[in-house]
């Protein structure tokens, strides 16, 4: 039976990647590394904690000596790498800390990773490095496309660190032939997210008749993709991605936050604004390479994600109270 190793399973794309992944792979065994952190949610897990087939670690992927004794006593085939800070405002914060778990972090799991897996010459290896389209920055050009070749250009802490862990992650494919692909996903939505997020929040507020609150840079448009969308891409990438390679995720489907809030009123039948925005900063991916490449597509329409996500949580919030 082969071997993944998740890091930060326990978080919201993590979880959602784990559940859909064991449900389709009978043939794979799951260690889920987490340090259990504000993001972190056990419960999202709990239909799988009497499986065979699925293992917990507590643990941060910091400590060198804890992801040291996981690889070796494990022997995973594949890691793939959830685990970061990734709040923006928290960022802004506090960017030291998320330097130290996305870069440092990711480091020591890349080093752990080189020491046992080149033993064998990496044999059937991969190690998978979920990004973030943030990496790219923003354009007010509505005619540009961020593709994998495109500069990266980080605009705040969470970005900068995350655009940090690309380069080390590429420079050790450059390096050491280290199989290692990275991925970049534009902003996932879905069942399980933290309530604190940002359409969580706007579903609670909805259903209690609160204003939803929009932050100073609801007005930037990004392309939103349903989590099980994502992890299909991550899927398709750890089965047929090309080792060295940078594959965008994106689905086409673009608006701002503000755009997001009123389509949730919408879906909800609350009073919203028709009104689009527009001359503002975007960014967009090109994800033809993984499309063509891969034989990649999203499942999930917009209004049926978000619809699906609406029913999702008005069942959490009921069973909340």
């Amino acid at each position: 039976m082969r071997v993944i190793l998740v890091t930060g399973g326990a978080g919201f794309i993590g979880s959602n990647f784990i559940k859909y992944f064991l449900r389709r792979n009978k043939d794979f065994l799951v260690v889920n590394m987490d340090n259990l952190g504000p993001s972190s949610n056990l419960n999202n897990l709990k239909e799988l904690e009497r499986s065979p087939r699925y293992h917990f670690v507590n643990g941060n992927i910091c400590n060198r000596e804890l992801v040291n004794y996981v690889i070796k006593r494990h022997r995973p085939d594949v890691i793939i790498n959830f685990a970061a800070e990734t709040n923006v405002n928290k960022s802004l914060a506090n960017p030291i800390a998320f330097s130290q778990t996305n870069v440092l972090g990711t480091l020591t799991l890349l080093e752990s990773a080189r020491y046992f897996w080149s033993k064998n010459n990496f044999k059937g290896k991969l190690f998978i490095q979920p990004s973030t389209y943030q990496v790219y920055g923003s354009t007010y050009n509505n005619d540009e496309f961020f593709t994998e070749d495109s500069n990266i250009s980080p605009q705040n802490p969470y970005a900068a660190s995350k655009a940090s862990a690309d380069l080390i992650v590429k420079s050790f494919c450059d390096s050491y032939s280290f199989p290692a692909v990275i991925a970049r996903s534009c902003q996932n939505y879905g069942p399980s997210q933290n309530i604190k997020e940002f359409i969580p929040s706007c579903i609670f507020n909805i259903l209690n008749n609160i204003e939803i609150p929009i932050q100073q840079d609801a007005s930037v448009r990004k392309e939103w993709i349903h989590v099980l969308d994502n992890c299909v891409a991550l899927i398709r990438i750890m089965f047929y991605g090309k080792v060295g390679e940078i594959y965008n995720i994106g689905s086409g489907y673009e608006l701002s936050d503000y755009e997001i809030s009123q389509e949730l009123l919408r879906l909800s039948g609350k009073a919203y604004d028709k009104s689009k925005t527009d001359n503002n900063k975007r960014c967009v991916l090109n994800s033809y390479k993984l499309k063509n490449n891969l034989n990649w597509g999203t499942k999930y329409p917009l209004t049926n994600g978000l619809m699906d996500t609406i029913h999702w949580y008005k069942g959490f919030f009921s069973n909340s109270k």
